[in-house]
């Protein structure tokens, strides 16, 4: 919780407009890259699946690009809604 706690403060640091709203955007960033790793590491049957059909790929993420997407998106998102 601590981690957690100087992340949300860094947050605000860097980004003043997030309001109170630094550790929920903390708490999000950490369940997303969560999800994201997990499906960016697609287990063997997965990769067996995409060898099969070759257009199942087009679902494949890559852990980096896919977490930017993500934390840009819900940054945007919490600073508008501390905005409203």
């Amino acid at each position: 919780m601590a981690n957690v706690a100087d992340t949300a403060a860094l947050a605000h640091q860097h980004l003043p407009e997030l309001g109170n709203s630094a550790p929920q955007l903390t708490a999000a960033v950490i369940m997303a890259a969560g999800a994201v790793w997990t499906h960016a590491r697609p287990c063997p049957a997965m990769l067996a699946a995409y060898e099969a059909d070759p257009s199942l790929t087009a679902f494949k993420l890559d852990f980096v690009a896919a977490l930017q997407e993500m934390l840009a998106t819900l940054t945007a998102g919490t600073i508008a809604r501390a905005s409203a």
